[in-house]
């Protein structure tokens, strides 16, 4: 470890808020510089294996390449990972979104920042669809650092809608999106902080799930925003959804935030495929048209496509009733003052996993000396959004984190509310269909008005495909009650299956 010295102690106990005078710098600087020497000893622990799995499960023989053909810029790598067991995945090709590891292959993050680096494990989530017998196929493009919903990677290459290739297909995982609604993959995961799954799943008109926080482990994937990161998966259908998440789902000793989950009264894994094959019928359903999802700043082609479904829906047998979470909109200021101070503090620390358990640590030693490197590449929304966290921290002492923590367990409360009585709530997944690649830069377009509520108050969501508006797809989000997992894409199933019929 290096030493410092009095001067440099000063300075370090200035930006930590620690008040260091003169009369004591050198006592100090000696101890502190003892006690640095101690953790000289973390350097002979063997603390990574050789495994590339968390499971230990075998590797196989895995190969790669830059995609020799990718109209929608949807890949960032073609690759072949084979299963590891069979199972219900057998056969199934999916993509990974390029900040969730796979060992060996290249994970490039949507940013110029990490080329060159290859994991050394797989994630989590990736162990497990292998041993379920699926094969991974690609990693998909992303935003850089998965920080951005306009579908637009740190190298300036837009992911493009297959629909009308100049449009975005959006972002974060726009290309896990466009790789599904192409049939360049059966199936494909991405990660969602605000709505980074289910928008590029709305705009591309693919089946976008999030599910419960803490239900899906985080180990392996990069942090963004680590108290509203989720995995997600984007599908053809619901079915293939609950498949997917059947794999995926239950705790993982390498990732607090799940075994925190699992120690909650209403956690509940497992029994999505069943209760896909058993849906209810549509007369049994109790759905909750969520007032302000249908408000200022929805355009009027989606507020009229979310009406007919509603009218459908009701036309069927189900009950339909409208509801308001008055406090609906606070969920942008929250959900901002967590991410910026998150994702600044992460970034300072080089990536160290302060709030996990397991770690490799070629993941972060890559992440910390990229970040040194090439920090001036990133793209300007990325160190827009980093500064802005500094400035909460440094000139703010944090304050607006602790208020947003708070404020979100607030926000919560009112959807349970909202809630109770109703299978599932109803609103649009977005606002409009997808912009034009020239206006993805658009502050003005709020692209997670809709889905940001689901990551502050950590509950699950799913986008479905509800028809087209001028040519282009619209979404049907859905929100149920935490760990209520299998009746939410139970639920949708029937939603979906009536909008369909």
């Amino acid at each position: 470890m290096r030493h410092l010295t009095e001067a440099e102690l000063i300075a370090l106990g200035e930006r930590f808020g620690i008040d260091v005078d003169d009369a004591r710098a050198a006592a100090l600087t000696e101890t502190v510089n003892a006690m640095l020497d101690d953790l000289d000893a973390l350097d002979d622990l063997a603390i990574v294996d050789d495994a590339p799995s968390p499971t230990g499960a075998p590797a196989g023989e895995r190969t790669w390449a830059d995609p020799a053909e990718d109209p929608h810029g949807a890949v960032a790598v073609d690759c072949t990972v084979p299963p590891s067991a069979d199972g219900h995945l057998d056969g199934v090709d999916v993509g990974i979104k390029d900040v969730v590891a796979v060992a060996g292959v290249p994970m490039r993050c949507g940013s110029a920042t990490m080329r060159g680096f290859v994991p050394a494990r797989d994630a989590t989530v990736v162990d497990r669809l292998r041993a379920a017998g699926a094969t991974v196929t690609a990693k998909t493009a992303c935003d850089e650092f998965a920080g951005s919903a306009r579908g637009t990677t740190g190298h300036g290459a837009p992911i493009t809608n297959p629909h009308d290739d100049g449009r975005t297909a959006g972002g974060s995982s726009g290309g896990s999106a466009a790789a599904v609604a192409a049939d360049r993959v059966d199936a494909a995961l991405g990660t969602d902080t605000g709505g980074s799954v289910r928008i590029p799943a709305s705009f591309c008109g693919v089946v976008g799930y999030k599910p419960t926080y803490g239900l899906v482990p985080l180990t392996g994937v990069v942090e963004n925003t680590y108290t509203q990161d989720h995995v997600g998966t984007f599908t053809d259908t619901v079915a293939d959804a609950a498949a997917l998440l059947e794999a995926m789902a239950g705790p993982d000793d390498a990732d607090p935030a799940s075994l925190a989950a699992a120690g909650r009264s209403s956690y509940r894994a497992g029994g999505y495929r069943d209760a896909v094959d058993a849906p209810p019928a549509p007369e049994d359903l109790r759905i909750g048209l969520l007032d302000e999802g249908l408000g200022d700043g929805v355009a009027d082609r989606v507020v009229d496509a979310t009406a007919a479904a509603a009218d459908r829906l009701d036309d069927a047998g189900a009950a339909v009733r409208s509801v308001s979470v008055e406090s609906f909109h606070a969920g942008r200021p929250i959900k901002n003052a967590l991410s910026f101070v998150e994702l600044a503090t992460h970034w300072r620390d080089g990536a160290a996993p302060y709030r996990r358990g397991g770690v490799d640590e070629t993941l972060q030693t890559g992440f910390a000396r990229a970040r040194a490197a090439a920090s001036g590449e990133l793209s300007d929304f990325y160190t827009s959004k980093l500064l802005a966290g500094a400035q909460v921290v440094d000139a703010h002492d944090g304050r607006p984190y602790v208020r947003a923590q708070a404020a979100r367990e607030r926000l919560r409360e009112a959807f349970g509310s909202a809630l109770d009585g109703v299978d599932a709530l109803l609103l649009p997944t977005m606002p409009d269909v997808a912009p034009p690649i020239d206006d993805v830069a658009d502050w003005e377009y709020d692209y997670a008005r809709n889905t940001r509520a689901a990551n502050v108050t950590r509950l699950p969501a799913v986008t479905l495909p509800n028809g087209t508006a001028d040519g282009l797809p619209v979404g049907l989000q859905l929100m149920g009650a935490g760990f209520d997992d299998a009746h939410l894409l139970a639920t949708a199933d029937r939603v979906a299956s009536t909008l369909g019929d």
